[in-house]
């Protein structure tokens, strides 16, 4: 904010001192040239009371009005002048002073931790800028502290979350451990049965620690990451070879709808993967009753997307908000045999977000589909950073 010289606090202080010092001539002319007036009538009535209607002493009079002056003591002269000149002051500056109050109350409400209200910010002059200044800090040191909360509910959150999920896991192999410490009277049927469940939970356990490294991880609005030209189209089969073997297992099929034509983008490929593989995961994990996954590519105006489809049960809207909140799951149970760790969605979201791209999703009769949306680039552009 650039004060102008003629808005300056310097030129109102100047420009008030003159107004008050006119306004006081002003007055103290118009009381003076009353008073003498007043006066000189004073002195007329009284000649002509002395003296009569005759005309005598005519010459005497002009001679008395003009010899006589209307006098005054110097020094009440002075004092009444400065009043008059400070009470003028106080008037014409009474806004100034009084946004110069507002300013004080403002700074008085932040050191008592009010962030809420705005000081005006009034003309251009220093204060104005000032004000301007101070909301500034307001508004950050508001940000700031809302950013603080809301970091240590997230932190309250991911421990609660973290301790639950770590919980379970752990109880059943220290459970089986203990079974298998004391298991003369076990079978090696049995043995090998408690063996498997326990590495089970032990991959559980290994695979939940990996999210939560891989969601601190992308969570950062600065992180820097390494971008390449990818051509979608064929970046995309490659991905749904590599979950082959989980369709087998889930008796799905994969059918695929390929745009016709490049869909070039600037993405890190490992980062890429991971996010629709994570979306590939949860389609194979929820959509198994419909038998069918769709995976789709195609091109919007500026934008390129890819798309995962699944036929399986519908997401509820109240619901569908939520999905890609960090340890949300559509099931209730928190559990990771059915629900994995809750934080595939919330992964995905922060890479989107890395390739300045969006990430939605819909669910109804005709579907349940997460799409994610990044910009189209050309193919000679120069894609490392």
């Amino acid at each position: 904010m650039k004060v102008k010289r003629f808005k300056s606090f310097r030129f109102k202080m100047v420009l008030y001192m003159f107004l008050s010092v006119l306004a006081t001539i002003v007055t103290e002319g118009i009381i003076f040239a009353g008073i003498y007036f007043y006066e000189t009538e004073i002195l007329a009535r009284e000649y002509k009371r002395v003296w009569g209607a005759s005309g005598q002493g005519s010459m005497s009079f002009g001679m008395l009005t003009m010899s006589e002056p209307v006098s005054l003591d110097i020094l009440v002269i002075l004092v009444f002048t400065v009043l008059l000149l400070v009470m003028y002051f106080i008037l014409i500056s009474h806004g100034f002073v009084t946004y110069v109050r507002e300013i004080i109350n403002g700074v008085e409400r932040m050191k008592s931790g009010d962030f809420q209200e705005e000081i005006p910010v009034k003309g251009e002059d220093e204060f104005s800028e000032i004000a301007y200044s101070i909301n500034e800090m307001r508004k950050n040191l508001s940000e700031t502290l809302e950013a603080q909360k809301a970091a240590e509910k997230t932190k309250d959150e991911l421990i609660t979350n973290v301790a639950h999920d770590l919980r379970t896991p752990l109880t059943s192999i220290l459970g089986y451990l203990d079974l298998l410490s004391q298991g003369d009277f076990l079978t090696e049927d049995q043995k090998q049965k408690y063996l498997g469940i326990v590495s089970s939970k032990a991959r559980q356990l290994e695979t939940l620690v990996k999210d939560l490294f891989d969601y601190t991880r992308y969570d950062r609005d600065k992180v820097k990451i390494k971008k390449e030209i990818l051509d979608l189209n064929l970046f995309m089969p490659q991905i749904v070879d590599e979950f082959y073997p989980s369709l087998k297992d889930h008796q799905l099929e994969c059918r695929t709808y390929y745009y016709e034509g490049a869909l070039n983008i600037e993405a890190n490929g490992e980062l890429l993967a991971r996010a629709i593989g994570n979306l590939m995961s949860n389609a194979i994990k929820y959509g198994a009753e419909g038998k069918v996954i769709e995976v789709r590519t195609g091109r919007m105006d500026k934008k390129v997307f890819v798309a995962v489809i699944n036929y399986g049960r519908i997401i509820p809207p109240e619901k569908l908000h939520k999905i890609f909140d960090k340890f949300y799951r559509v099931e209730s149970s928190r559990s990771l045999k059915t629900g994995g760790t809750g934080l595939g969605l919330a992964i995905a979201k922060n890479i989107v977000n890395l390739h300045d791209g969006k990430i939605w999703a819909s669910s109804d009769e005709s579907g349940t589909r997460f799409q994610i949306e990044l910009p189209v680039v050309s193919p000679y552009n120069n894609g490392n950073r």
